[in-house]
């Protein structure tokens, strides 16, 4: 019998750089997704959470638009590849909350993936699970997302968060202050025009990374944007300035500078609201109250569009700062069904065999 858990995904900075070949700075949650599985001939795995289960033979299936996709499309991409794992007979539970912009689904595919991995000695390695993963929902399940999620989920170290050179794909852990902590606070708003709204916003920055000739955002220089239309010198403009903050972010948590990481964050946040138009009021009220209440700084975090705020805080006043939003936030917004979490950087997936008693 093996263990494995998961953990879910918060970004700190660095939004919509990671399909620019950019930077980015996720931390994994102690929120996680908990597998416990066994091999076994077929695929029959359970999830209290969504109360479903669902069976299915490993060497052939059809996707059926449900949650299982996710546990499906890890098989499509291992054979793909010319990996044979087996099937297994196993349960979901854990905390991460499902909807809440902390990537539970890059947390379920890395869950099955290292699974898989050890109990069928794939030989794998975690860059390369992280990569498998994003083939789930690229090639498989039909969401156009970046590395970063199953990037954070495979590789992040307890204690730090992750910088991440997604156009190289090389990745160092940025230790976190042992007196900060991380706020997230999610809306309730459900992300009814994250897809389109997304995609759009994708494909205006790859029309002006080939307009230009850039493979990366990274490469972009400000000679660069004056030759571009008015919208793609918009977009491209703040992923080319979330990058240089990413780094300067980087740079203030390993100075232990929580200040001008915050200040970071908040303008990132307003940068991301004016020029790629990824916020909401919900949000933007999110990020006045904990900066009002005394975060260090705050900003969305995940697509945008609803969804989460993620804000940086100090340990002793931690408490007192979520309950400010959270006031706040019910005055304002009474009919939304919002929740706030105290989020410890967590290590990446860990797998564990367990001996029958």
């Amino acid at each position: 019998m093996y263990e494995v858990r998961a953990p879910g995904r918060v970004n700190l900075i660095g939004e919509h750089t990671d399909y620019t070949g950019g930077d980015a700075m996720p931390i994994a949650t102690d929120l996680h997704t908990a597998l416990t599985a066994e091999p076994a001939d077929h695929v029959e795995v359970s999830s209290a959470a969504l109360d479903a289960d669902g069976r299915f033979d490993p060497t052939g299936f059809e996707p059926d638009g449900t949650w299982l996709d996710y546990v499906k499309g890890v098989y499509h991409v291992l054979r793909a590849d010319g990996y044979d794992p087996g099937g297994f007979r196993g349960e979901l539970g854990g905390d991460l909350p499902l909807g809440s912009g902390l990537s539970s689904s890059a947390s379920l595919e890395l869950a099955v993936l290292a699974f898989l991995e050890d109990a069928y000695d794939l030989g794998i390695d975690r860059t390369e699970l992280a990569l498998l993963g994003q083939r789930v929902e690229n090639d498989y399940v039909g969401v156009s997302c970046g590395v970063m999620d199953q990037f954070a989920v495979a590789l992040c170290r307890a204690g730090s968060a992750l910088h991440i050179d997604t156009g190289t794909l090389a990745s160092d852990p940025v230790p976190i202050p042992a007196d900060a902590r991380v706020l997230v606070f999610h809306t309730g708003v459900e992300r009814e025009l994250v897809d389109s709204a997304y995609n759009e916003r994708r494909s205006t920055v790859e029309a002006a990374l080939d307009r230009l000739g850039r493979d990366s955002s990274k490469a972009v220089t400000e000679a660069d944007l004056a030759e571009l239309p008015a919208l793609e010198r918009q977009r491209l403009g703040y992923i080319r300035r979330e990058n240089q903050r990413v780094v300067e972010a980087k740079d203030a948590l390993t100075a232990g500078d929580l200040d001008r990481f915050g200040d970071l964050l908040t303008a990132a946040h307003r940068d991301i609201a004016d020029n790629y138009g990824a916020s909401c009021p919900e949000l933007d009220l999110v990020v006045r109250a904990a900066v009002d209440a005394g975060a260090y700084g705050a900003r969305l975090t995940g697509a945008g569009w609803g969804g989460a705020a993620v804000a940086v805080v100090d340990v002793e006043n931690a408490d007192a700062v979520a309950r400010a939003v959270e006031s706040r936030y019910a005055e304002q917004f009474p009919h939304h069904d919002s929740e706030s979490y105290l989020i410890e950087p967590s290590a990446g997936v860990t797998v564990e065999r367990q001996s029958r008693s």
